[in-house]
């Protein structure tokens, strides 16, 4: 059995398909079961779930506890092991992707468990990221315990590089950088019309974020009405827009982006879905963001996609976009089969 090791308790459509995309990748490359890890930080779990109540934010309480319902039963489909072979032995740990390293996260902090605080199992790192941290905000009562934790990884990867800087000054050693799983991946279930709960017929913009200036808001409404195109707000409420459609599975948001004209975005992931299935983007970069979302951009020539006081009609070029996307998540999956198999001492030509 091998063991992904990520954040997957959560109503975040990226965190649970970016999971689940690595997850099934995995499955389809060799022949054992891949479990996810059961422990999720009580901290994050709170602020998710419950911080409207202390807010008093009634209408978000209920409105997450509606999504959580439906991610629920949507997960019970997506990850079940898709495996031939059953096998309780765990043999590899794999960490990653997402910010499971963020020593600053404002929700739970410095976590050990992240970094394989009593992990006796060989273990990998893949996409892993410290999200707004840096090297340099890295408490120094932390540094020689993260370097211990660090050092006893086969293989490292990391997703941006503000997190390559992090690990080679701690220990020396360069750590490749790969793309998130879901640029690597497409799992059956999120094209899976069984899960598709809403269809839209007119065209319409996706909206993905919340940290939009009024500036932006207007921006975005001229753009769209110049267009004769609705605006959707799908995963978070935006009270500037009339549809906002929250209670969503992950298949059918994924289709929401899918189908959509164009996407404006403040999450990473909103990027990277729009890259992957290649669509028009527009984005504004929320701070506690910038360090992921900067590597990707400038990683595809992507800076001109920045909403500041104007929107540019300059389009991306989405065949040069996907070419590039595919060179570089062939080296990304190299890297984690490579990894795989040489951790386990098989030949790349063999399966587990």
């Amino acid at each position: 059995m091998i063991k992904v090791i990520t954040y997957n308790n959560t109503t975040n459509y990226g965190a649970l398909i970016q999971c689940l995309c690595l997850k099934q990748f995995i499955e389809e490359n060799y022949k054992h079961s891949v479990k996810l890890n059961k422990y999720h930080p009580s901290k994050l779990v709170f602020a998710e779930k419950y911080r409207p109540l202390i807010t008093k934010n009634f209408q978000k309480f209920f409105r997450t506890a509606k999504k959580n319902l439906i991610i629920h039963y949507w997960k019970k489909d997506a990850f079940k092991s898709h495996s031939h072979l059953k096998n309780k032995d765990n043999i590899l740990n794999i960490y990653g992707s997402d910010e499971i390293w963020n020593f600053g996260n404002a929700y739970h902090g410095y976590d050990p468990y992240y970094f394989g605080a009593k992990d006796d199992k060989k273990k990998i790192s893949y996409a892993a990221s410290i999200g707004r941290s840096t090297y340099s905000s890295l408490p120094i009562r932390l540094r020689d315990e993260i370097i211990s934790y660090l050092e006893k990884f086969e293989y490292i990867s990391v997703r941006d590089e503000n997190s390559a800087e992090f690990v080679y000054k701690l220990i020396n050693k360069e750590p490749s950088i790969v793309l998130d799983p879901t640029l690597i991946f497409t799992p059956k279930i999120l094209e899976n019309p069984k899960f598709i709960s809403r269809y839209v017929e007119d065209k319409y913009a996706i909206v993905y974020g919340t940290v939009f200036t009024p500036t932006q808001q207007t921006l975005i409404k001229d753009y769209c009405k110049k267009r004769k195109i609705k605006i959707i707000s799908v995963g978070y409420y935006n009270e500037w827009l009339e549809l906002n459609h929250l209670d969503l599975n992950p298949t059918t948001f994924y289709d929401y982006i899918k189908k959509a004209e164009v996407i404006f975005t403040s999450m990473f992931h909103g990027i990277m879905f729009s890259s992957k299935l290649s669509k028009q983007f527009y984005f504004t970069i929320d701070p506690i963001r910038k360090n992921k979302i900067q590597s990707f951009l400038d990683t595809f020539n992507l800076q001109n996609r920045e909403m500041k006081e104007n929107i540019n009609d300059y389009e991306i070029d989405l065949d040069e976009l996907e070419k590039n996307i595919h060179i570089k998540a062939s080296n990304s999956k190299r890297f984690l089969i490579e990894s795989i198999n040489k951790s386990l001492n098989i030949n790349n030509n063999e399966n587990i």
